[in-house]
C-alpha cells in the first residue's frame, strides 16, 4: 500500500504533466480560432482577365507636362512589375482635356470652348505626349483605356471633332487603344454645373462606337459608363448606371464603375482597419450586380478604386494602413466576378503605388506578389474565423509554378494578436503539402509605415525588382499569420482538379 507521502508526490507529479500539457496545449492552439476548407470537388466560380489587377493615372497628372516622365527607365521598370495590366489615363479632368497633334508643349489653348467651371479651366495633351503615353505601354506591356472628353458639346450635343483628331492621329501611327467616353457622369451637375441625362450620353456611346468602327478602330473595346458607387443615400447614382444600360448596353463592352470607402478629409486609421469599412465594397457589388443581373453577359469593370475618394487620405492611403483594403477588394471582386480592377492610381495623389520620387509604397508590393502567385481562376474557401480575418482563394498562376494542383491562399488579420489557421478538406492533405508562404507585415506593427516587411525583411527597390523569397512548409497542415498582417501562400500537392 502507497504511503501517504509517496502518494502526495506522485499526486503533484501528474498534476504538474497536466499543467504542463495545457501549457503547452494554449502555446501552440490558443489562437487556432480559424478553420480553413476547401474540397477538391468544387467549380471554378470565376475567371477573371489577365489585366485584372490593372492601374490608373488621373488626367490632371498629364496636365503639367514636367510631373510624369513617361520615357524614364526607373518608371517603366516600376510599371513593368504589374503587366500584364491596362493602364486607364481618366478622371474629372478628363472633361477638361483638349488633344492637339501639335507637338509644342507651350501651346496655348486659345481654341477651347468657353469655360464653364472657373475652378477646372481647359488644357492640352500635345500629339508628342500622346505619342509617350502609348510608347510607355508598349514599352510595359500595358494596354492602354483611355477617357474622351464628352463635355465639348454645342447646340447640337456631343462635339466629335477633336476625338476624331485623336484617333485619326492613334490610328495613323498604329497606337493600340480602348476608349472610354467620360468620367462619373451622374455628378456632371456637382462639378461643371452641366446635367448630361443617361439617355444621351447612350447616344453619344453609339455615336463614339460608329466613329471607332470607321477609323479603324473596330475591335477596340468601349468601356462605361464610369459611374460612382452605389449608395442608399443617392438612388440617383444606380439609377444612372440601370437607365444608361436601358439606352446603350449594345454600344458598351464592359459596364463599369467606381468604388472608393473613405472620405480622404475624414478618414483615421482606425477607419481603414474595422470590418465595417470592408463590408461596404460587399453591399455595393452586390447592389450592382442584383440591380444590372440582365446585362450579365457585358463583363462588369471597377474601372476607378483605391481605398479614400478625394486625392486619398495623406499619410494613410499610400501607407501600409491601406493594404488590408486593397487586398480584400482584389479577393472579393475576383469572388464577384468582377472582370477588370484598376487601382487609382499608379502615380500621383496621396493613394497612388509609388511616389514622387519613384520609389514604391506598401500595395505596389502588395500587387507584384499578388501578380506573382495568384492566378485567375476563382476557387470556394470556407473560412471559419472571426470577422477581422479575412480569407479568398484561387488557383495558383502558372508563372509561379507548373503544379496543376497548386493553389494560392490570401488572408488578412485586422487584429493586434497572432491568427493561425487548420488546414481541412477533401483538397488538402498534411502529411504531403508544400507551401511557399509570404508574409506582409509593418514593423512593430507600425501601420503608417511606408517599408514594408516580407517573411520579416525589409522590401526596397534599387534599380530591379529583387527576388522575393518565401519560406517553405513542408508536411504541416497549420499556416498563420501575425497581428496587423497580409498572408500569401501556394499549397502544393493538392487534390483540386479544376485548376488543371
Amino acid at each position: 500500500m502507497m504511503s501517504n507521502k509517496r502518494l502526495v508526490t506522485v499526486c503533484v507529479f501528474i498534476t504538474f504533466c497536466n499543467v504542463a500539457a495545457l501549457v503547452l496545449f494554449f502555446k501552440f492552439n490558443a489562437h487556432e480560432r480559424c478553420v480553413v476548407t476547401i474540397n477538391e470537388d468544387q467549380e471554378v466560380s470565376a475567371i477573371v482577365s489577365n489585366e485584372f489587377l490593372s492601374i490608373g493615372i488621373d488626367t490632371s497628372e498629364i496636365e503639367n507636362y514636367r510631373k510624369i516622365d513617361f520615357t524614364k527607365s526607373r518608371f517603366r521598370k516600376l510599371a513593368a512589375a504589374l503587366a500584364p495590366a491596362r493602364l486607364r489615363i481618366g478622371g474629372t479632368m478628363s472633361e477638361r482635356l483638349i488633344f492637339t497633334k501639335e507637338d509644342q508643349p507651350t501651346a496655348t489653348c486659345e481654341a477651347c470652348p468657353k469655360n464653364n467651371s472657373k475652378f477646372l479651366p481647359f488644357f492640352l495633351m500635345t500629339g508628342k505626349k500622346w505619342t509617350e503615353i502609348n510608347e510607355f505601354c508598349k514599352a510595359t506591356k500595358m494596354k492602354l483605356l483611355f477617357s474622351i472628353n464628352v463635355m465639348l458639346r454645342d447646340a447640337a450635343g456631343w462635339n466629335d471633332q477633336n476625338a476624331i483628331e485623336l484617333i485619326q492621329y492613334s490610328k495613323h501611327r498604329k497606337f493600340h487603344v480602348d476608349w472610354q467616353l467620360g468620367n462619373e457622369p451622374n455628378s456632371f451637375r456637382h462639378v461643371f454645373n452641366v446635367s448630361i441625362s443617361p439617355h444621351t450620353l447612350a447616344h453619344d456611346f453609339k455615336h463614339l462606337r460608329q466613329i471607332l468602327n470607321r477609323h479603324g478602330y473596330k475591335h477596340s473595346l468601349l468601356v462605361g459608363p464610369d459611374t460612382t458607387r452605389p449608395q442608399e443615400e443617392r438612388p440617383e447614382c444606380l439609377r444612372y448606371m440601370i437607365d444608361f444600360l436601358s439606352n446603350g448596353s449594345h454600344y458598351i463592352n464592359a459596364r463599369s464603375w467606381h468604388q472608393y470607402y473613405l472620405n480622404s478629409r475624414t478618414a483615421k486609421l482606425e477607419d481603414f482597419w474595422k470590418p465595417e469599412t470592408f463590408d461596404l465594397l460587399k453591399t455595393q457589388l452586390e447592389t450592382m450586380h442584383d440591380h444590372t443581373s440582365k446585362y450579365a453577359n457585358i463583363p462588369m469593370w471597377l474601372s476607378e478604386t483605391s481605398s479614400s475618394y478625394g486625392g486619398g487620405a495623406p499619410g494613410l492611403s499610400n501607407s501600409f494602413a491601406a493594404s488590408p483594403l486593397w487586398l480584400d477588394k482584389l479577393g472579393l471582386a475576383a469572388r464577384y466576378n468582377v472582370t477588370t480592377v484598376i487601382r487609382q492610381s499608379f502615380f500621383g495623389g496621396n493613394y497612388s503605388l509609388i511616389d514622387s520620387n519613384l520609389n514604391p509604397l506598401p500595395d505596389w508590393w502588395v500587387s507584384v506578389i499578388y501578380k506573382k502567385l495568384v492566378g485567375n481562376k476563382v476557387l470556394y474557401v470556407n473560412c471559419q474565423c472571426s470577422r477581422f480575418q479575412r480569407m479568398y482563394a484561387h488557383c495558383a498562376s502558372r508563372k509561379y509554378t507548373n503544379d496543376t494542383t497548386a493553389i494560392t491562399i490570401f488572408a488578412i488579420n485586422l487584429e493586434m494578436a497572432k491568427a493561425k489557421f487548420l488546414l481541412n478538406g477533401t483538397a488538402l492533405h498534411g502529411d504531403n503539402l508544400s507551401i511557399d508562404e509570404y508574409i506582409i507585415s509593418a514593423r512593430s506593427n507600425n501601420r503608417y509605415t511606408k517599408t514594408v516587411l516580407l517573411n520579416g525583411w525589409p522590401l526596397y527597390f534599387e534599380s530591379s525588382l529583387p527576388d522575393l523569397e518565401p519560406n517553405h512548409i513542408k508536411y504541416g497542415n497549420h499556416i498563420s499569420m501575425p497581428p496587423y498582417s497580409i498572408g500569401f501562400w501556394v499549397i502544393k500537392n493538392t487534390s483540386i482538379k479544376v485548376c488543371k
